[in-house]
């Protein structure tokens, strides 16, 4: 716009040149004729009224560049102006998820472990923030634990696709009473709930999103446990059935 505005100014001073040069090397006597070739008669002093004699070639030269400059700064407005007429955009491309994955067991009887209560092995795990992560699940500590009827924990939630993989195979939910445990982080809307009718064998596999750098825990919500309850025990005893997810 500066632009525009600066050579539009150019076209104006030079359009008040050419007239004031013309007006100069034309000069008109008091009867209104012209006298360009021609000495005036008048004395010194009054001479300087009738303007300018300037060779032809000279004029016809400056002429020449006047109406250089003005053609020059119309090409200028013609391109602004077509310019103009396309935005320019910029496109910003989305980030970029970087895929990783990491191994999560469920084991029991472990040495140096309370007999009999079942444990995430490892209870801390280390992912990278803004990334796709794949967790691959061996559950040692199979057999159905059932769940109420209505529980929100028996749907597979969270997940790319909301599915997980048994042995390749994808499922989105397990009936209540045919659940072993689940993997949930509650802060991620998380849950992966783990089929007790199985092998040891058997590959479980998960994918989720990260997001931005944070700590979570994870944990087991099938009364797994020890008590009437199923509640007790490994559910409330740190290094068993609950661990931290450190996304970084």
């Amino acid at each position: 716009m500066v632009l525009i505005c600066a050579v539009m100014r150019l076209r104006e001073a030079a359009g008040k040149l050419v007239a004031s040069f013309i007006d100069k090397i034309v000069p008109t006597s008091s009867q209104g004729e012209t006298d360009m070739f021609e000495h005036s008669s008048l004395p010194p002093r009054e001479r300087g009224n009738q303007g300018w004699i300037v060779p032809p070639i000279l004029a016809g030269f400056l002429i020449a560049i006047v109406l250089t400059l003005l053609a020059a700064s119309a090409g200028v407005i013609a391109h602004l102006a077509v310019s103009g007429q396309h935005s320019t955009s910029v496109a910003y491309a989305a980030p970029v998820e970087r895929p990783y994955s990491a191994h999560l067991n469920i084991v029991i009887n472990q040495p140096g472990m309370q007999q009999d209560w079942p444990a995430y092995s490892p209870t801390n795990l280390v992912v990278p923030a803004n990334s796709l992560v794949t967790i691959t699940l061996h559950d040692y500590d199979l057999g159905d634990t059932a769940m109420p009827k209505d529980t929100p924990f028996a749907a597979v939630q969270g997940t790319v696709g909301a599915v997980a993989y048994l042995n390749g195979r994808p499922y989105s939910s397990l009936a209540p009473d045919k659940i072993a445990h689940t993997f949930t982080i509650t802060a991620l809307h998380l849950n992966v709930p783990l089929p007790g009718d199985g092998k040891e064998s058997d590959t479980i596999s998960f994918t989720f999103h990260t997001g931005q750098a944070g700590s979570y825990s994870f944990r087991c919500y099938d009364p797994c446990g020890t008590g009437a309850s199923g509640w007790e025990g490994p559910m409330v005893t740190k290094g068993y059935m609950q661990g931290t997810l450190t996304v970084q």
